[in-house]
């Protein structure tokens, strides 16, 4: 049995999506003859904690953690701080003076994020491991970027065979514009990501426009989706027409003309049938605007719940949305629970950045349909119809066989293809 370390930040009890691809991943390699260890952080700082996550890491499992220097631990206590951590980085028009400071120095002096302090220590840490233990190949996972630098420095001093997980593009990503870079530093991230990407053995990305974006810089560039793992029980379905979004909304996913439409759709006593649920981080500035909104009765606020939680309510919903933000940088990369919402079997309305690889995934399961922001008239008429058929007692579900091949299984058995090959590479 081959044996393979995976570095990776983000690992139980931290929740969030980061945490979800690697977790289901080591399930399944010793399927493929593939011994899995995980090296992760000790006493990490994570910005969301999901204790349940914790009883999905088999026991078998060997994992490896070495303590990490956060600075994340030391800073004020400030709201916009704890929105940043979890991903939610106002655009500069709405900084203040002080947070467009802060972000100034966190973008030009932690390079290429805050977890750098971990890497000097890991790669000497593992230096004696990987000798020690008969290790194959290593995968860094990221982001956090610094830790594909753990990988590139330990290819560097001892030549192992390594490969390197994207699930986002690095320097297209629009939060690195809102830290308000200097030229020099947004050379530095380029610099830094191009190094990794000529230097792996393999890069795994997770969408087909990364794919193509990285083929630019390097050949051996594999696409291996995410996907879903769990059992779709049979839950009873919300007695409402309840329209859910499970995962963080703030300003920039704002969809104001879908509000709009859905006022128009539900005028007057229609808002009775109306249940709509925001099931994770919603920004108060949202909440603020949808409480002036007509339908204001029908909206229900979970907040941040656990994965076995937010399976539950999607598999109840009549119909799930997703939102991303309207801008080309979003459109690299495929939200981490859309495939958990087309194992829900439950119809999905998707908004989004008109180049998003969405569209093409939800037409070829016919799981949904896609809009971009200028689309409210077709979205207004697509929402109709699923009303309609609500209310004739047609529970909409979808069976399509097609997304079997997005199951964490199927796509583990593509992952030990790659990491075979890489092995084998003389």
């Amino acid at each position: 049995m081959k044996r393979v370390l995976i570095i990776s930040y983000y690992w139980p009890p931290s929740g969030g999506p980061g945490v979800q691809r690697w977790l289901k991943f080591v399930k399944y390699l010793p399927e493929y003859n593939i011994e899995p260890i995980l090296f992760v952080p000790k006493n990490a700082n994570y910005p969301l904690i999901d204790n349940s996550l914790e009883d999905q890491v088999d026991t078998y499992l060997k994992v490896i953690s070495y303590p990490i220097t956060e600075i994340s631990k030391f800073l004020p206590k400030f709201e916009f701080l704890k929105s940043a951590r979890a991903g939610n980085i106002s655009i500069p028009a709405n900084q203040s003076f002080f947070q467009k400071v802060f972000f100034f120095i966190r973008g030009n002096l932690f390079i290429p994020d805050m977890k750098i302090f971990w890497k000097n220590s890991s790669v000497n840490f593992l230096s004696d491991y990987i000798s020690k233990n008969n290790i194959d190949a290593i995968i860094t996972t990221g982001p956090p970027h610094s830790v594909h630098l753990i990988g590139l420095e330990l290819k560097r001093k001892l030549d192992v065979k390594w490969i390197s997980d994207f699930r986002d593009p690095w320097v297209n990503l629009n939060y690195l514009n809102r830290f308000h870079l200097l030229s020099s530093s947004k050379k530095s991230h380029k610099s830094l990501r191009n190094k990794v990407l000529i230097n792996s053995d393999a890069v795994i990305v997770t969408s087909e426009k990364l794919k193509n974006l990285f083929l630019n810089i390097t050949t051996n560039v594999f696409k291996i989706t995410n996907g879903f793992d769990y059992i779709n029980k049979e839950i009873n379905l919300d007695k409402k027409f309840s329209i859910s979004h499970v995962g963080s909304l703030y300003p920039e996913r704002n969809p104001k003309f879908l509000w709009d439409v859905l006022e128009e759709l539900f005028d007057g006593s229609l808002f009775s049938d109306l249940q709509i649920n925001f099931i994770g981080n919603t920004s108060e500035k949202i909440k603020k605007e949808l409480s002036k909104r007509k339908f204001k009765k029908s909206i229900k606020f979970y907040d941040y719940v656990d994965y076995n939680k937010a399976t539950e309510l999607m598999c109840s919903s009549q119909v799930l949305l997703m939102v991303e933000v309207n801008d080309e940088e979003s459109s690299y990369a495929i939200p981490g629970k859309l495939f958990d919402y087309l194992n829900s079997k439950r119809p999905i309305i998707s908004i989004g950045p008109t180049d998003s690889e969405v569209a093409q995934i939800l037409n070829n399961t016919a799981s949904g349909k896609f809009f971009n922001y200028h689309e409210a008239h077709s979205l207004k008429s697509h929402i109709k119809k699923l009303y309609d058929r609500f209310k004739n007692g047609s529970n909409n579900s979808n069976t399509n066989q097609s997304i079997e091949k997005y199951n964490r299984k199927n796509l583990t058995r593509g992952l030990s293809e790659i990491i075979g090959l890489v092995i084998r590479k003389s």
